[in-house]
């Protein structure tokens, strides 16, 4: 092939992936219609209030929504302190078994993969139950740089999927996680 012909080729070559791959073309398109778009994140965060949430549960403060057995519940300290005046709630001293803590995770729809590592995560000193210092901990280890964590993730995964599922876990998803440990708490007295 002659120089001047091969020149040609690679200029009409040129031409020709630039008309076909330009502006108007999908990235899709460019790369095939059997391409797939990359999957979105799988990464669960909380929301600003929900955060606020795990905060309160980092000082120690159990955080709930609704009615339990008797007032309203605002927000219950560790030792079972209520904090908000007029408040009250349950002990914190009070524990939660292994067995009513699964089906507290059973209730969130809760994998038996998850439940297994949800119960070990939360039951730190492995005493067969959950306390609420036990539990206000694996909530706080969903805020700051822990949130990446297998577990953390975990129990937001949990917390969002008894919601709307949507990769971001709100305030009243947090709530109704917290909500119902207190009432399971509350049962066992």
């Amino acid at each position: 092939m002659s120089p001047l012909i091969s020149g040609l080729a690679s200029v009409a070559s040129l031409i020709f992936n630039a008309a076909s791959s330009g502006p108007g073309k999908s990235a899709a398109s460019r790369r095939g219609a059997g391409a797939t778009e990359p999957e979105p994140s799988t990464v669960l965060t909380l929301s600003p209030q929900a955060e606020a949430l795990a905060g309160f549960a980092e000082k120690g403060i159990l955080v709930s929504q609704g009615k339990l057995d008797g007032p309203a519940v605002g927000a219950v300290g560790r030792g079972g302190g209520s904090v908000p005046a007029g408040a009250s709630g349950a002990p914190g001293g009070r524990l939660v078994s292994r067995e009513d803590f699964r089906d507290l995770l059973a209730r969130f729809g809760a994998t038996e993969a998850q439940t297994e590592q949800l119960t070990a995560g939360f039951d730190t000193n492995k005493d067969g139950s959950i306390s609420q210092d036990e539990f206000l901990k694996g909530l706080a280890s969903t805020k700051g740089a822990q949130a990446g964590s297998g577990f953390s993730q975990a129990v937001m995964q949990l917390m969002d999927q008894g919601g709307n599922a949507d990769g971001t876990v709100a305030q009243n998803e947090f709530a109704a996680f917290s909500t119902a440990f207190a009432a399971a708490g509350q049962r066992r007295a």
